[in-house]
């Protein structure tokens, strides 16, 4: 069970950093490595919410009801977080600090509050659900 726990909360924490490496590069105007940083994160948080989304939520669903509000609620996190990503990598291509630091100093809070709700909420409800959690945990490689 707490294979499936630690996982995921170790990839959250990778994501974090990655983020937080595009973010710097963004507020020194560094904007290559801003681009590449953030599509780096852009494309190893998609393979999260795609596991996530394919291997642990039907799980949850199938035993807590396919209409439950948590998996809702995250549901839409995930939905809320890709318009995002894209705003962002627009004011990456652009060049526009300003609004490219705005708008991922308010992912950066969403990310966290959307983590935490994971982290203390589903992952230890869906843990015990899974069979294989290496192999739902090694496709966040």
């Amino acid at each position: 069970m707490s294979t499936l726990i630690d996982g995921f909360t170790s990839h959250h924490r990778t994501l974090d950093a990655a983020f937080l490496a595009a973010h710097n590069a963004v507020d020194t105007a560094n904007w290559d490595r801003a681009l590449g940083a953030f599509q780096t994160f852009w494309e190893a948080i998609e393979r999260h919410m795609a596991t996530e989304e394919r291997h642990l939520f039907p799980v949850y669903e199938r035993h807590h009801g396919a209409d439950n509000p948590l998996t809702g609620i995250l549901r839409k996190g995930h939905r809320d977080l890709r318009g995002f990503f894209e705003e962002i990598s627009e004011t990456i291509g652009a060049h526009d600090a300003d609004e490219a630091s705005a708008l991922m100093g308010t992912v950066a809070q969403i990310l966290n509050h959307h983590d935490e709700k994971e982290e203390q909420e589903f992952y230890p409800a869906v843990a015990p659900l899974i069979p294989n959690p290496e192999e739902i945990t090694a496709l966040l490689d």
